[in-house]
């Protein structure tokens, strides 16, 4: 989420010192028209193909709320002291996203993978005005459901 503060800052200064002439939209892959929290079966053994299956469900479901400008259902997404430290950042972010129509364009660099028996992670390739960045995504299942607890660029 940091990143794209500093993204903004520099889109913000492309939009002050030019007229664009069109808007030109990224946009998440899937794109689902309404995001459902899922709740893998409690019987699943750990790593299973639908586990993972929804790892990346809930991956994609969280980017595509981010470009809705869904403050709500994005927040919704991450495990409760994720959402504390990072609320009002992702209600900036969101507003930066929608007054300038953005969309981010969201695509697997590499699949789930469980890291521990409530756990996982994944990689994601995240295209924006500026470039394209990755995503780290981490996972874990509380109280029989995931939760995303961390989002973040790294190298």
């Amino acid at each position: 989420m940091r990143f794209l503060i500093s993204a903004f800052a520099v889109l913000l200064v492309g939009f002050a010192c030019s007229v664009p002439t069109s808007t030109s939209t990224l946009t998440a892959t899937p794109t689902p028209t309404t995001p459902v929290m899922i709740t893998p079966s409690p019987t699943a053994p750990l790593g299973t193909s639908a586990e993972l299956e929804t790892l990346r469900r809930l991956a994609f479901d969280y980017w595509a709320a981010f470009n809705s400008y869904n403050v709500e259902n994005v927040l919704a997404y991450l495990e409760d002291s994720y959402r504390l430290e990072l609320d009002s950042e992702i209600r900036q972010d969101i507003g930066r996203l929608k007054l300038f129509r953005v969309k981010l364009g969201v695509s697997e660099e590499t699949p789930p993978q469980m890291t521990g028996p409530n756990e996982g992670e994944m990689f994601l390739l995240m295209k924006e005005p500026l470039g394209t960045r990755r995503i780290k995504m981490a996972f874990r299942k509380l109280d029989g459901t995931w939760k995303i607890t961390y989002a973040e660029e790294v190298q």
